[in-house]
C-alpha cells in the first residue's frame, strides 16, 4: 500500500473514532482485503480473517447484489460515490440498512490500487423516521376528522408553516403563501381587532385563545373558528416561535344559537305566569296574614321564596339569551356609580343585616358620571354584590371601593372584596363560564344559578369594560371591574336613542 493511500486510510480511521462507521478495503476485483474493528462490531463478525478474501457483494441481500456491483464499478470509473443505501447481511443472517460511500485510491505512479468503503448503519434512524412519519399520518387523520388545523410561526424569520387541514379550513391551496396579513384577509372586519389582540397577548403573556369568524372565499360563507396558541421565548424573553391550533366550531355555534333562541322564547313565556304567582303569594302574606295559621303562613312563605328564585333564574336566562343573540337593548344615559351601588345594597340590606356582615364603602371624591345603560350597569353590581353577600359567612366583611383606574385612560375602577369561601385554585379558570359554580359554593349555598359572573362578563364585553379577580379558598375573593366613562363597544346591542 502506498504512503498516500495509507495516510488517507489513517485519516478515515481517525474519523471512525468520532462516528460509528465501518471501513472496509477492497481490491479492484471488489475482494475484501482489510476490515476494521467497527466493521466486525456492526456486522457481528469475530475476526477480520472471516471476511478477507471474500467478495464484498457476498455480504448484501440478493435483491441489492446487482445494484451494489454497479455502484462499485462506478467507484472504479469515476473515483468516488457517496450515500448509496442497501441491505447488508450480518453474520447471524439478519439485515441492516446501511449507507455506502466509496473512494478509489491510487499508488505513487497514479495507477488505481484499491477501493476504500465507508459504511454507516442507518437502521435506527430509519426506524425513528418511520415513527415520525406514522405520527404525522395519524395527526393528519385526526385533524381531518376533528376539523383541527395547526400552524407554526418562526418569528425572527417571519416564516409560517400550515398543516394541510389549515389550508382546507381557510379554503386555499397548499401553494398559497401564508402569513399574518393573508390570514387577516379572511377574517371578517368586525373580528380583525380581536385577532390582533389575540396575537399580541400571546407575544406578551405566552398564550392566548379566542373565537373568531372568517369569510370563506369559495362560497362567501361565514365560519366560526376557535384558536389557541402558545409562544416560546429565549432566555431574554424574546419571542422565537409561536404554535397554535384552529378548530372549526361553526356547528357548535349554530347549535348554541338554537338553544339560546329556545331559552329566550321559554323565558319570555314563563315570565308572565311566574310574576303572577309571585305577586299573589306576596299579597297573601301581606294582606291576609291575620287570618292565616302558622302552617299556612309557612307554606305561602315557601311558595313565595321559591317563586322568587325561579323568577331570578328566568330573568338571568333571558338576559343571557338577549346578550348572546345580540338583542340586548342599550339606552345610554348619565348615571352615578355611587347611587347605583347604594341602590343595589338597599335591596340586599335584609340579608346583610341577618348575616351580621360588616360593610365598608369608599368612594373617591368628584367622580364623573358614567354614560351607560341603567339596567345593564345595575345588573353588573346586582350579580357581584349578591355573590359577595351570599358567599360570605355570618360575621364576615365586604369592602367596596370606587375610583378612577390610574392604569387606563377614562376608566373607572370598582373593587368588591369579601371574606367569603373563596374559589379553589383548580376551578378559577372556569369562574366566568356559563352555569359554573365552585364546589365549595355548592356545598355552602343552595340555589345559585351559575349565570351571574357569565352575565357580568358578557355585559362588560358589550360595554367595553373588563373584569378580573384574585381569590384564596377560605379567605375570600376580590373582583376588580374596569368601566369606561363612555361605552366603547356596542356590537352586540340594539342601541336606543
Amino acid at each position: 500500500m502506498s504512503d498516500t493511500s495509507q495516510g488517507n486510510i489513517s485519516t478515515i480511521q481517525k474519523r471512525v473514532v468520532l462516528f460509528p462507521e465501518a471501513v472496509i478495503i477492497l481490491d479492484l476485483k471488489c475482494i475484501i482485503t482489510k476490515a476494521d474493528k467497527q466493521t466486525l462490531a456492526i456486522f457481528g463478525w469475530d475476526t477480520e480473517q472471516e471476511l478477507i478474501g471474500k467478495s464484498f457483494t457476498d455480504f448484501c441481500s440478493d435483491e441489492d447484489k446487482q445494484n451494489l456491483q454497479v455502484t462499485l464499478q462506478k467507484v472504479i470509473s469515476t473515483g468516488a460515490i457517496t450515500n448509496v443505501q442497501y441491505l447488508a447481511l450480518k453474520k447471524d443472517g439478519s439485515m441492516l440498512r446501511v449507507s455506502f460511500s466509496g473512494s478509489l485510491f491510487h499508488d505513487i505512479q497514479g495507477n488505481p490500487q484499491e477501493i476504500v468503503c465507508v459504511l454507516h448503519d442507518i437502521t435506527p434512524h430509519l426506524s425513528e423516521l418511520e415513527q415520525v412519519r406514522e405520527a404525522q399520518r395519524q395527526l393528519s387523520e385526526a385533524q381531518q376528522i376533528a376539523h383541527f388545523g395547526s400552524w407554526e410561526w418562526d418569528i425572527p424569520t417571519n416564516k409560517f408553516h400550515w398543516t394541510e387541514e389549515m389550508y382546507k379550513l381557510f379554503g386555499v391551496t397548499t401553494l398559497s403563501d401564508v402569513n399574518n396579513d393573508s390570514l387577516m384577509a379572511y377574517v371578517i372586519e368586525e373580528d380583525r381587532e380581536k385577532v390582533k389582540i389575540f396575537l399580541e397577548q400571546s407575544l406578551q403573556e405566552g398564550k392566548s385563545s379566542m373565537d373568531f369568524r372568517v369569510m370563506l372565499p369559495e362560497n362567501n360563507k361565514t365560519q366560526w373558528f376557535h384558536a389557541r396558541c402558545k409562544t416560546f421565548f429565549d432566555n431574554d424573553h424574546k419571542p422565537l416561535r409561536m404554535v397554535g391550533t384552529v378548530h372549526d366550531i361553526t356547528h357548535d355555534k349554530e347549535i348554541d344559537q338554537v338553544k339560546t333562541q329556545f331559552l329566550s322564547m321559554a323565558s319570555h313565556q314563563m315570565r308572565g305566569p311566574l310574576t303572577t304567582i309571585n305577586w299573589n303569594a306576596e299579597s297573601l302574606l301581606q294582606q291576609q296574614s291575620q287570618g292565616l295559621t302558622d302552617s299556612q303562613r309557612k307554606y305561602i312563605q315557601e311558595l313565595y321564596n321559591a317563586s322568587k328564585r325561579i323568577v331570578q333564574l328566568t330573568n338571568d336566562l333571558l338576559t343571557v339569551s338577549e346578550l348572546e343573540l345580540s338583542r340586548m337593548p342599550f339606552k345610554p344615559e348619565n348615571l352615578s356609580l355611587q347611587k347605583i351601588i347604594k341602590r343595589v345594597l338597599e335591596d340586599l340590606q335584609h340579608t346583610i343585616t341577618d348575616k351580621k356582615i360588616v360593610l365598608q364603602e369608599a368612594y373617591a371624591e368628584n367622580l364623573p358620571e358614567i354614560q351607560t345603560d341603567f339596567f345593564l350597569l345595575k345588573t353588573i353590581f346586582q350579580q357581584l354584590l349578591a355573590n359577595a353577600v351570599n358567599y360570605t359567612p355570618i360575621g364576615g366583611s365586604i369592602t367596596i371601593k370606587v375610583g378612577i383606574d390610574t392604569t387606563k385612560k377614562n376608566m373607572f375602577l370598582v373593587t368588591i372584596a369579601d371574606t367569603g369561601y373563596g374559589i379553589p385554585i383548580s376551578e378559577q379558570e372556569k369562574v366566568f363560564s356559563k352555569m359554573f359554580r365552585a364546589t365549595n359554593a355548592k356545598a355552602n349555598v343552595m340555589g345559585g344559578t351559575g349565570l351571574g359572573l357569565y352575565i357580568v362578563k358578557l355585559i362588560l364585553k358589550l360595554n367595553g369594560g373588563e373584569i378580573g379577580f384574585v381569590s384564596e379558598e377560605n379567605k375570600g375573593t376580590t373582583f376588580s371591574v374596569s368601566l369606561p366613562f363612555v361605552p366603547t363597544n356596542l356590537s352586540n346591542a340594539i342601541k336606543l336613542s
